[in-house]
């Protein structure tokens, strides 16, 4: 439950600072279900692993703007 509260914390945090820089669309976007870069509905269906999983919580993007962004 620590853990729990700790992360909410977090997000909470980040979330802050990316608003202080001027990031508030792409916030609320991530906040009602968006993707922050092509704005399309996000589902947690779409995504492919855990590590796809993981960065979404960290950054909001989705499943394919994932694979364009980290294309090895």
């Amino acid at each position: 439950m620590v853990q729990v509260k700790q992360m909410n914390l977090e997000i909470q945090l980040n979330k802050d600072i990316l608003r202080k820089f001027g990031f508030n669309k792409e916030v609320d976007a991530v906040e009602h279900g968006f993707c922050p870069l092509c704005k399309q509905p996000i589902s947690k269906d779409d995504f492919i692993d855990e590590l796809s999983k993981k960065e979404y919580k960290i950054s909001g993007l989705c499943q394919k703007c994932q694979d364009e962004m980290f294309e090895e």
